[in-house]
């Protein structure tokens, strides 16, 4: 017969089973001081958001006002004033994210810890109440001290196994709710470096933005007239411009090889979610009329559009329509196309990106669908801020150097048969 005493054994795994039963903790939170730091945060983003969209329509506003130089220098001021609240306001949400990713590194640590513990505890109840299965009930009966003691023992033995299997089940949610706050660093993460990245292009913006600014004071030397004769000489030299371009571009047209096209509508997505103000072929406009005297091919630019406007605001992100290789990046001023990307993609088409204010690739990179290859701005021949969107027959498309920079030109056909 055993001389050990169940029941002593028992109390002492019931010890623990309350610690267990009464220190379990409901969930991890955050602490006070860490959650303080996220909210005021929060309200600094939701304070800039505010100034951000004050500023943009005081940019809308500008544009109906007349073309002087006044007017062009407080738009450009505006301008560089909501980018940078849009760079600190990035900043802003990098150290939001960065609090967060704190907070729920904490939390896991925290859990991970605790959950560790209980597991202990309980296994070492289980073993306390295995040796009290391992003892037959005549051998409990004559531990105890009278048949009373016995059943209290029994009962309480009862009572703690059906307690375990409740723990058990609380672990088993814990640890479900240990995965999702995993799930949640780990967007954070993303979140946090893609928000890195944006602050990298939004201040190369910015800083393009600055220099602009420079660039049109240097010139102008402050003066109205002179920036008036400049704007007459610009347009002459612009309208010559894009009167050659059509013609090049109409001979390559009619080289297109539409069997080295393949795919289709949805071949390619949007490379921004915003409105399209100008569409593919021959336009009717004002800016269109001064640009292309008629609609005629053969006799001259004749206000054909070789691709399609999409409205949005400066700094806004612009993304590769499908994976594919850089296949031009270059800046003509305040001529055509200004700051350009262009992509070759494995389907017989190259995409160009045209009037960005920044450009975040590399002639030759790799690209996927999606990725950021620029940000919207007004640069080159732009009456506002938009992305122009063309799409070309790659058998046809070069880059060609002329005296205000490298030109990409091709046979262009309609973006919407492929977005």
């Amino acid at each position: 017969m055993s001389s050990r005493n169940p029941l002593k054994n028992i109390v002492s795994g019931a010890t623990i089973f309350s610690l267990l039963f009464f220190g379990w903790p409901v969930g991890a939170a955050l602490t006070d001081d860490l959650q303080n730091e996220i909210n005021q945060k929060q309200s600094q983003i939701q304070e800039m958001e505010k100034q951000i969209a004050q500023y943009q329509t005081m940019i809308k506003d500008t544009k109906n006002q007349g073309t002087t130089l006044k007017n062009e220098i407080y738009r450009m001021e505006t301008q560089i004033k909501k980018l940078e609240t849009e760079v600190r306001l990035t900043q802003t949400k990098i150290s939001e994210a960065s609090l967060k990713i704190k907070g729920l590194s904490s939390d896991i640590s925290t859990q991970n810890i605790e959950l560790e513990k209980q597991k202990n505890n309980i296994s070492q109840i289980l073993r306390q109440i295995n040796e009290y299965d391992q003892n037959s009930p005549i051998e409990l009966i004559l531990s105890n001290t009278n048949f009373s003691d016995f059943l209290s023992q029994a009962q309480y033995v009862a009572n703690l196994q059906e307690g375990v299997q409740q723990k058990l089940t609380s672990i088993k949610k814990l640890k479900v709710q240990l995965e999702e706050q995993k799930v949640q660093s780990e967007a954070q993460k993303t979140n946090l470096e893609g928000l890195k990245k944006e602050l990298n292009g939004k201040t190369t913006v910015l800083d393009n933005q600055k220099d602009d600014k420079s660039d049109l004071l240097t010139t102008t030397k402050n003066q109205e007239k002179i920036y008036q004769a400049s704007l007459v000489t610009l347009q002459k030299q612009r309208d010559q411009i894009e009167n050659e371009i059509f013609l090049a571009e109409q001979k390559l047209r009619l080289a297109i090889n539409q069997n080295s096209i393949t795919g289709g509508k949805g071949s390619l997505m949007w490379p921004v979610n915003n409105i399209q103000t100008q569409s593919y072929g021959c336009i009717v406009s004002s800016f269109a009329r001064k640009s292309y005297p008629a609609c005629n091919e053969g006799k001259g630019n004749g206000g054909f559009h070789n691709g399609l406007d999409l409205d949005g605001n400066t700094g806004d992100p612009v993304r590769a329509t499908r994976d594919g290789t850089i296949a031009g990046v270059s800046n003509l001023g305040k001529y055509s196309y200004g700051r350009w990307v262009a992509i070759t993609h494995n389907n017989g088409l190259t995409t160009l990106y045209g009037h960005l204010s920044a450009q975040s690739v590399s002639v030759g990179q790799k690209i996927k669908a999606g990725d950021i290859i620029g940000y919207m701005g007004s640069t080159g021949y732009s009456t506002g801020s938009h992305l122009h969107f063309s799409v070309f027959a790659t058998n046809t498309f070069t880059v060609q150097q002329k005296w205000y920079g490298p030109v990409p030109l091709g046979g262009s056909v309609n973006p919407l048969l492929y977005l």
